[in-house]
C-alpha cells in the first residue's frame, strides 16, 4: 500500500482533457484546478479528484491547512494568497466568493467593433473602437456575455492575468500597452493592525472588618508613590510588548512583500519564455 500524499494538490492543468467533477464542465488548459487525492481502484496509490479552484472554494470545510495542499508553493502569488484567505476565514467568505467567481469566470477581450454594448459596472456605452472585455461565469451561453470597459474590469478585478486573457494576442501593440497602462498594483497583504489594550489601574480597596485608619500621612503617601511607580512599571512593560509586537508585524509584511515581489518575477520570466517558445514554433511552422 503506498503512503497516502497529502489530502490536495494544486496546479495549472496541463492539458483540457479533465473535467471538474463538481460543475462536470472542461478544466481547460492552464487554469487552476484542486485534485482531492483519493485511494485508487486500478492501481495500488492514490490520484486527484480534479475540480475548477473556484468550485472547491466556493464550499466549506475543504482544504483545512495550507501543509494540506501539495504543491501550493509552485502557483501564483494571487493563487496562494485565495487559498490562504480561505484557510484563514475558515471557509468562503463575501470577498472570497467574489474573487472566485472572478476567477472561475471565462474572458475575453477585444477591440469593440460597434457602440451597442453598456459596462454592467458603470452602465455607460463602449464606444467603437474601445477595448472591452467580457466574462461568461460558468454554465451561461452566449448570450450571458457581460461586457465592461478594460478599466471598469480591471479595477473589479485587479489581479486577473490580462496576457491569459481569450483575444489578447489579438489585439494591436498600442491597445496591449494602454491596456497595461490601466492596471494598478494592489497592496502585497494586508496590514496587521496592532490593538494594544490598556491596563486598567482602578485600584479598589475594600475594607474587611473594622480597621482603623492610621494617623500618620507618611505612609499614605509611600503607598501612593508605591502604587503609582507599580502602575509606571506595568505600562512601560505594556508599551514595550507593543512596541515588540509592531516590530514583528512589521517584519511579517516586509517579508510578505519580498516573497510576492519574488513570486511575481519568476511568473513574468515564465511567462515571457513560453511566450518566446510559441512564437519561435509558429515561426518554424510557418
Amino acid at each position: 500500500m503506498a503512503n497516502p500524499p497529502k489530502p490536495w494538490k494544486a496546479e495549472y492543468a496541463k492539458s483540457s482533457r479533465s473535467s471538474c467533477k463538481t460543475c462536470k464542465t472542461p478544466i481547460d488548459k492552464e487554469k487552476f484546478r484542486l485534485g482531492k487525492m483519493v485511494q485508487a481502484s486500478q492501481f495500488d496509490g492514490f490520484m486527484p479528484m480534479w475540480n475548477h479552484a473556484g468550485c472547491i472554494l466556493k464550499k466549506a470545510n475543504q482544504i483545512k491547512s495550507l501543509d494540506d495542499v501539495e504543491g501550493i508553493e509552485l502557483l501564483r502569488w494571487d493563487d496562494r494568497q485565495m487559498i490562504r484567505k480561505y484557510v484563514e476565514s475558515g471557509g468562503p467568505s463575501k470577498n472570497t466568493a467574489k474573487d472566485v467567481a472572478s476567477a472561475v469566470a471565462e474572458c475575453g477581450i477585444e477591440v469593440s467593433q460597434t457602440s451597442r454594448a453598456t459596462c454592467k459596472r458603470c452602465s455607460q456605452k463602449i464606444m467603437k473602437g474601445e477595448v472591452r472585455i467580457s466574462s461568461k461565469p460558468d454554465g451561461q451561453g452566449a448570450k450571458g456575455l457581460a461586457w465592461h470597459h478594460a478599466n471598469c474590469f480591471l479595477e473589479m478585478s485587479p489581479s486577473t492575468l490580462i496576457e491569459k486573457l481569450s483575444g489578447w494576442d489579438g489585439l494591436s501593440s498600442s491597445d496591449q500597452e494602454t491596456v497595461c497602462a490601466l492596471i494598478k498594483k494592489s497592496p502585497s497583504a494586508a496590514e496587521i493592525g496592532t490593538k494594544v489594550k490598556g491596563i486598567k489601574d482602578d485600584e479598589q480597596s475594600t475594607s474587611k472588618g473594622g480597621k482603623r485608619k492610621k494617623d500618620g500621612t507618611g505612609d499614605q503617601k509611600s503607598k501612593i508613590v508605591k502604587t503609582e511607580g507599580d502602575v509606571s512599571v506595568r505600562k512601560a512593560a505594556s508599551q514595550k510588548n507593543a512596541n515588540n509586537m509592531e516590530a514583528e508585524n512589521q517584519k511579517t509584511s516586509d517579508l510578505e512583500r519580498k516573497l510576492e515581489a519574488q513570486s511575481k518575477e519568476i511568473w513574468a520570466l515564465k511567462d515571457d519564455l513560453k511566450k518566446a517558445c510559441d512564437n519561435s514554433r509558429v515561426a518554424r511552422d510557418a
